[in-house]
């Protein structure tokens, strides 16, 4: 299969993110082209150049000149480095992503996105505890309760977020003038079914006609189901009418049990598997993926969900892909010695029929294996949890038994 560099005569360690995906957040203003980089600032009167920003010129030239341009892009090097396939590898097979100003000059550096995600803001109910108040009001509630951050930090969000009446107005043109050359469109949170914007969203295509954007949510699912139901039959009408070229619901969920409600906080397993076999039943034309974050508690029952999926695969195709945590090293699968959830990778590896997420959980499987030992970080998991537990009235001892007898 040809490659993205291979077309375009392109060398490692360019990256087709850097050149055809953009990340939004409006309420903070920022944006960043994979979700590893570091963020570019955004202000209204800078938000059509989102995807190029002066750091992201900077990014694709080092790219062409051979050199890994850093502030985030380790995550992948460390994979690939391990002998894994990590997202730029899996990314750059996606000749049909690529930038259209890359046909007349293949070196071209300042280009159009082709894949589009926006954060519209952090309302959300859940609590997750890998998560922040950037995507969470709850973890908002609880961070400015027990005084989590510092007050000078609430300050500079605060007047960023006086900006997002503005920025949503200069989105909103963005689509207008830009959309239709966009092939993927995705909506994040914050919780998109529990947001007005995401009625927005589909009430724009409902007036926009894209026959060739694909339009993606990624929802927790812990939503009424009426209220799902109402707007799947919404999104339904734009497939008939052909006003989206088609439509995908990624369920944000871990792995499985008593766990996922601990981690996910709020979470009702039962709710959340109501929600999602009515997707799988009742809405044929809507595709289903299951994406999850790896962190070392979700490795215990992660086999249970590859089980599960194995079985919902005969109903309908339903995809699982996973990454790892961004930002919290104490939670980091790899932080055990190494060898120590090979069981886990093993029988996810042997569920999974899928080529393409064998591959991804085999890369994980050595990357995790390549990390060095740190025992004084699975001690700081241990504090991390206890300090939860106190602010939440939990108990992580009682769900994993095993790292409370885990001996540093």
């Amino acid at each position: 299969m040809t490659s993205f560099l291979e077309k375009y005569n392109l060398k490692d360690p360019v990256c087709l993110y850097k050149w055809t995906w953009s990340t939004i957040r409006l309420m903070e203003g920022t944006t960043n082209s994979c979700h590893r980089v570091k963020s570019d600032k955004l202000t209204p009167d800078t938000y059509k150049n989102f995807h190029n920003t002066p750091s992201k010129l900077i990014h694709r030239q080092k790219m062409q000149n051979g050199i890994w341009p850093g502030e985030g892009c380790e995550y992948c090097k460390a994979i690939e480095d391990a002998g894994g396939t990590s997202d730029r590898n899996d990314l750059n097979t996606a000749i049909e992503l690529a930038p259209i100003e890359l046909q007349q000059d293949p070196k071209a550096i300042k280009v159009t996105p082709k894949l589009v995600e926006v954060y519209f803001n952090n309302l959300c109910n859940l609590n997750c505890i890998y998560c922040s108040s950037d995507y969470s009001t709850l973890w908002e509630v609880e961070e400015k309760k027990f005084g989590l951050r510092d007050p000078e930090e609430w300050k500079e969000i605060e007047k960023a977020r006086k900006q997002y009446p503005e920025m949503l107005k200069q989105h909103w043109k963005w689509m207008e003038e830009n959309v239709r050359h966009v092939t993927e469109y995705r909506v994040l949170g914050g919780e998109p079914f529990f947001q007005p914007e995401l009625e927005q969203n589909i009430d724009f295509f409902f007036n926009n006609p894209c026959p060739n954007t694909r339009f993606l949510i990624f929802s927790n699912l812990k939503v009424k189901n009426q209220r799902m139901r109402k707007l799947l039959d919404k999104v339904v009408e734009l497939q008939k009418i052909k006003h989206i070229s088609g439509f995908q619901v990624v369920c944000s969920f871990d792995c499985w049990g008593s766990e996922i409600e601990y981690i996910r906080t709020g979470l009702n397993l039962k709710q959340w598997e109501e929600n999602f076999l009515t997707l799988l039943h009742d809405y044929p034309s809507i595709s289903v993926q299951i994406h999850g974050t790896l962190i070392s508690l979700t490795m215990q029952t992660l086999p249970v969900l590859c089980e599960k999926i194995a079985g919902w695969n005969s109903v309908k195709h339903i995809s699982h892909s996973l990454n790892f945590a961004c930002g919290l090293p104490h939670m980091e699968v790899g932080i055990f010695p190494p060898g120590f959830f090979d069981k886990e990778f093993d029988r996810c590896i042997e569920l999974h029929n899928d080529d393409w997420t064998k591959n991804m959980l085999v890369g994980y499987k050595k990357k995790v294996n390549a990390q060095k030992y740190e025992p004084e970080k699975i001690i700081e998991l241990k504090t991390t949890l206890d300090e939860i537990d106190k602010r939440r009235g939990t108990n992580w001892k009682k769900l994993w038994p095993w790292l409370d007898s885990y001996e540093v």
